[in-house]
C-alpha cells in the first residue's frame, strides 16, 4: 500500500508537468486559458504550436514575419473567444488543429504533396495539393477562374462519402477522379481530374 502511494507521489510531478502549456497558468485569463492549465490533451497542443511557431516563421522575410505575429495574435484571441462555444474544449482543440496545420503548411514544415489538377464547369480550373500529414488534414486549393487566381486552405471535416475540405467561402468535395466545388454567391461547379494526375 505505501509503495503505491509512494509512487503515485513521485510520479505526480511528472504528471503536472505533462499539462503544463508554454504560458504561465497563474497567469491565464478566461476559460479557454483556464481549460488548457487543467487539460494535458490541450497543453499538449500548446506545447506543440509553441514549438513549431518560431521554426515555420523563421525562413520568413522580416515584413512575412510582421504579418505572421499579428495573425498570431489574432488567433489566440480567436482561440479565447471558445468560452463563447457551445463546446469549449472541442473549439480550443480543433483552434489548435487548424493554426498547428495552417503552420506546417505555410512554413513547409511538410513535404509537398504532387498537386491533383481538376478542370471545372465555366474554365475555372484547380491545382489542388492534398496534405494527409498534416496535423489536420488539409488541401491547398490554387483556383484559376480566367484572369483570377486564388488559393484558399481549406481543412478536412467530416463527410458521409468521399471528404470534403471547407476553406474561406470555398468547400471542396473529393471523390475518386470527380469532384464538386462550391463557392458562396456562386453556381456550384462539377469538377474532373485532369489526366497525368
Amino acid at each position: 500500500m505505501n509503495k503505491i502511494l509512494l509512487g503515485t507521489l513521485l510520479l505526480s510531478p511528472l504528471l503536472a508537468t505533462a499539462a503544463t502549456p508554454s504560458f504561465d497558468c497563474a497567469k491565464a485569463k478566461g476559460g479557454a486559458e483556464t481549460l488548457i492549465c487543467q487539460d494535458a490533451g490541450l497543453a499538449a497542443l500548446d506545447n506543440e504550436l509553441s514549438a513549431l511557431y518560431p521554426k515555420a516563421i523563421a525562413a520568413f522575410s522580416p515584413e512575412q514575419q510582421k504579418i505572421e505575429r499579428a495573425i498570431q495574435r489574432g488567433w489566440i484571441k480567436g482561440r479565447n473567444d471558445c468560452w463563447k462555444d457551445e463546446d469549449l474544449r472541442q473549439c480550443v482543440e480543433e483552434s489548435y488543429q487548424l493554426r498547428i496545420t495552417e503552420l506546417q503548411i505555410k512554413g513547409g514544415q511538410l513535404r509537398v504533396p504532387s498537386p491533383v489538377d481538376y478542370q471545372c464547369d465555366n474554365n475555372v480550373t484547380l491545382s489542388t495539393y492534398f496534405y494527409s500529414e498534416a496535423k489536420r488534414p488539409a488541401a491547398m486549393v490554387n483556383l484559376s477562374e480566367g484572369d483570377n487566381q486564388q488559393q484558399v486552405l481549406a481543412y478536412e471535416t467530416p463527410s458521409a462519402s468521399g471528404a470534403r475540405y471547407e476553406g474561406q467561402n470555398l468547400t471542396l468535395f473529393t471523390k475518386g477522379s470527380d469532384a464538386r466545388l462550391e463557392r458562396y454567391g456562386k453556381p456550384t461547379l462539377s469538377c474532373k481530374e485532369l489526366p497525368g494526375n
